[in-house]
């Protein structure tokens, strides 16, 4: 059920989010307004590596990754997602092949397929992470690396609160795993998710009991928009239209969560 109303949430407003959404065809990115791989490093030298990106969205980590030498794949649950990528793929000159599915059942994929698996902010809509976790391991080779992040669970539980002059960020219940509904408004289109939270022992532990060695935990800090020109601000990997009214919050607590994790 949770799939089918990701599939049928992105379907309503890809086109409208891609059109908002100014996401890089030069380096990978990790959420918005978050530094990317050029800065982080934590793929590696991906040339000649078979990648999988999983919740892959628009394309556009797959091309910059195909674009740097590795031979990538992308996955999504949305078919208006996947079009885009498809039609994204063919302008930038190269050739990806980009699944429809959803990442709990990567059956589509044979065992030890990949070197690297990659996800960026597309986990959080999965309802079985145990599974998704466990299939991931099933397709990476020895030694193959998991890289993905998540809303962070602080910002993922909270919301803005006034104080006097200045907003806060106030977490009513952090241990509240209670499935929710949330809906998201994109250029008068209107469409409805299942919202996920988990902690972030959650996810480590269910990282460790699929199997993997976690090697990093990040919590990148975002550029700092009110210090940069405008021509700094277009390299962003990831910039989102609200991302200038929310900075004054996202600079304070963090907003993404990174794992870096190897199949031993």
């Amino acid at each position: 059920m949770s799939g089918m109303l990701a599939k049928k949430g992105w379907n309503i407003i890809s086109r409208g989010y891609q059109e908002e959404t100014r996401i890089s065809l030069d380096d990978v990115h990790y959420g918005p307004i978050s530094p990317g791989e050029t800065e982080l490093k934590l793929l590696g030298d991906v040339k000649s590596k078979d990648i999988l990106e999983i919740g892959c969205g628009g394309g556009q980590n797959a091309i910059v990754l195909s674009k740097w030498g590795a031979k990538s794949v992308g996955l999504d649950i949305s078919e208006e997602q996947i079009k885009h990528a498809r039609k994204l793929a063919k302008k930038a000159g190269v050739k990806i092949p980009f699944h429809i599915g959803n990442m709990e059942d990567l059956r589509v994929f044979q065992h030890e397929r990949f070197d690297v698996v990659l996800s960026s902010c597309a986990i959080g809509y999965v309802e079985n992470l145990k599974r998704t976790f466990q299939e991931v391991f099933r397709i990476l080779r020895k030694n193959g690396l998991f890289v993905f992040c998540v809303v962070h669970p602080i910002a993922n539980r909270g919301r803005a609160v006034r104080y006097g002059k200045r907003r806060y960020w106030g977490i009513g219940n952090y241990f509240d795993r209670r499935r929710r509904i949330w809906t998201w408004k994109v250029q008068g289109k209107v469409a409805k998710f299942y919202g996920y939270h988990r902690t972030m022992q959650d996810y480590f532990n269910l990282i460790v009991t699929a199997g993997f060695v976690v090697e990093k935990i990040l919590e990148p800090e975002p550029y700092p928009l009110n210090k940069m020109t405008e021509e700094e601000k277009q390299r962003i990997p990831y910039y989102w239209k609200g991302s200038e009214n929310e900075y004054d919050t996202w600079r304070r607590i963090p907003y993404i969560i990174l794992f870096k994790a190897k199949k031993a």
